[in-house]
């Protein structure tokens, strides 16, 4: 059964006669007699009576009327739906993101997305960049934020921010005796990092590999690991050590003079911030907005 054929079975019916039915569509009188012709071949029945008084429908046609108003409605529908959704007016995006940019830079977007694209929800899911990334990669998300670019082919990734990851120590600083001239120092005193999985972990490497002489010193420097940002901060403050830190997550408690930054050689180290999708899967109109508003952001 075609959609056109339907269609014309319905305005036969509303208007009686098929001279009617082609004048309300615009079409010849003898495109409907082979519309309603193809319909009745179709299901194997005849659907209309031609009678004097006009075109009635038969017991079949009747059935069938019903069906026909329900399915040009739900084809209405999903074609209301399909354009809603191919201009961005309503979908669903998850991002999976890193700390950083999950906490810190996101939320500001997702503002301007709901003021554009009222109709699109979001689902966002923080942990480090290595988890955000298989995340992506099992399609779990649409749309991963992450501080180290990945390096697999199956990805596409961009740039859309920037950042500084600083060593910082609270104030008053119970290790300042400690720092002398030169990273020698460094090794003895107590650090607080992130895991093998973090951006943040991940900018730092080269620098904590410079300072350490072998990874046995690198491994007796740390004495607290934590799985976020907002866990590093909180241990520097309670003062159990140093932590390599975003100066984005840290600027209230620089500006309030709770942290300080301590400056060593090759800091502070930029780094950028990466939206990362799947090569062979096509954004949605709502993806490809929130994309958008990240680059422009």
């Amino acid at each position: 059964m075609e959609f056109d054929h339907l269609r014309t079975l319905l305005t036969v019916l509303e208007h009686g006669t098929f001279t009617r039915a082609a004048e309300a569509m615009g079409l010849s009188q003898s495109t409907i007699s082979f519309h309603v012709k193809a319909l009745e071949s179709s299901v194997g029945t005849r659907l209309l009576d031609r009678g004097r008084e006009g075109v009635r429908a038969t017991a079949a046609g009747e059935l069938l009327r019903g069906y026909a108003e329900r399915l040009l409605a739900l084809r209405g529908e999903a074609l209301e739906g399909l354009r809603e959704e191919s201009q961005g007016h309503r979908g669903h995006v998850v991002v999976a993101a890193s700390t950083i940019p999950g906490e810190y830079l996101l939320p500001d977007t997702l503002a301007k997305l709901r003021r554009t694209h009222p109709g699109v929800s979001v689902r966002v899911e923080i942990s480090e960049s290595s988890r955000a990334l298989a995340s992506l990669a099992a399609r779990e998300c649409d749309l991963a934020l992450v501080g180290r670019k990945p390096h697999d082919r199956s990805l596409v990734a961009e740039p859309f921010a920037e950042d500084e990851v600083v060593l910082v120590g609270p104030v008053p600083n119970p290790y300042a005796e400690l720092i002398t001239e030169g990273d020698a120092w460094l090794a003895s005193v107590p650090l607080v990092l992130r895991g093998e999985g973090s951006g943040t972990r991940a900018a730092v490497a080269p620098l904590l590999a410079r300072l350490a002489s072998d990874a046995e010193a690198e491994g007796g420097a740390v004495r607290v690991m934590v799985g976020s940002t907002e866990a590093a901060k909180r241990c520097v403050l309670a003062g159990l050590g140093l932590s390599f830190v975003s100066r984005m997550a840290v600027g209230d408690e620089l500006e309030a003079g709770r942290l300080q930054v301590v400056p060593i050689s090759g800091t502070p180290v930029v780094r950028q911030f990466w939206g990362v999708r799947l090569r062979d899967r096509s954004p949605s109109a709502a993806t490809a907005a929130l994309i958008d508003l990240l680059r422009t952001g």
